[in-house]
Parts: C-alpha cells; structure tokens; sequence
C-alpha cells in the first residue's frame, strides 16, 4: 500500500493540467500543421475551486500538488472529519457543495458498497458548465452514459478518465467524444511505482 500513491497522483496532476490548457487537441492539431492557437485557450488553475472525493493516500498526495498550485480545496471523506483540523487549508465538504462549487472534481475513493455510481445525471446537472471531472481511482465512480451525454451536450466543460467500468476498454461510449481524455489504467505505471 502506497507504493503507487505519488504515480497516481502525478498522473491526476497531468490529467488536470491538460484538459485545463487543451493540450491533447493542441498536441494533434500541431502535429498535423494546422496551428490552431486561436482555438486552444485554455484555462489557469490557480483560484480555482477543486473537490477531491476520498482522502487516503493518493487523495492527500493529490491535494498537496494542488495547494501548491493555488487552488482552493474541498474533500469529501468521512476519514478526513477526523483529522480536518491537521489541514487547516482544507475544507471539509459534502457531495452537494461539491458539486455546487467545484470546478473540477477528482475522485480518489473506493466505490459504493453496492458498486452504483457517485455521479449520474442528477448530480452532473448541479455542477458548473464549465467543470471537469477526473477519475484515476476505479472505474464506475461515474456513470459513462450519463457523463458521455454532459459532455456531448456541454453540460460540463471536460473530463479525463483513467479507470473504466470495463477493462480492457476495447469499446466505450466515451470513445471519440471531443473533450475527455482517456488513458489506458496507467495512473500507477511508473518505472519508480513498480520498484515499491
């Protein structure tokens, strides 16, 4: 346990970072001399509001590069009422003001005990439009129908997911939807992760 936590993290980090400045568009439509500058403007991260669902090991790790960058951070865990007073630049939140005041929400939990999804349509239709949302943890925290319709219909800005209902994803709903960024499970892979 925890061999993995920084991996995980740092991957959350650069999920993060690349739907706030589009770099996967920017990365494609570079490579193929289109130059598309006037269509790429991205968003900084500082002073925004993140909620971080689940704080163990990778959800504390995550929130520590978050601070660094200067945002604002929410948790969402019963482990953390116990010890919110050992982070006083956290604030201790529920799903509901999460998903009220979030612009960008990171799930670092285990799912529900009986295994139905923390984010659906109701809960996505209360965040902001122009919110994203992060999974590395596992798959299912959100449900991919009703996050692929947000998407398609702009009712949140992005998402980037790392874990899936099904793995291998050979085939997904979320296949070739503009604005997500999907990786292949690979949060933990790092050359370091696996010397732990």
């Amino acid at each position: 346990p925890g061999g993995n936590t920084n991996a995980t993290a740092e991957h959350t980090l650069a999920l993060l970072l690349s739907l706030s400045r589009k770099i996967p568009k920017a990365d494609l439509t570079t490579h193929k001399g289109e130059w598309a500058k006037k269509q790429l403007k991205g968003n900084e991260v500082r002073g925004k509001t993140i909620g971080i669902i689940g704080f163990g090991n990778v959800g504390r790790r995550f929130a520590e590069f978050c601070q660094a960058l200067g945002l604002n951070i929410l948790i969402f865990s019963k482990s953390f009422e116990k010890i919110k007073n050992d982070y006083p630049n956290y604030i201790s939140a529920n799903l509901n003001v999460i998903l009220d005041k979030a612009d960008i929400i990171s799930f670092h939990c285990k799912p529900k005990n009986d295994g139905s999804s923390i984010i659906n349509a109701k809960e996505i239709n209360r965040m902001k439009d122009n919110a994203f949302i992060i999974n590395t943890a596992r798959g299912n925290l959100v449900s991919e129908n009703d996050l692929a319709d947000a998407l398609k219909n702009n009712k949140i800005s992005g998402a980037a997911l790392d874990v899936f209902s099904n793995e291998p994803a050979n085939k997904n709903i979320l296949f070739g939807i503009d604005n997500v960024i999907l990786t292949p499970h690979i949060a933990a892979s790092t050359e370091e992760a696996q010397l732990v």
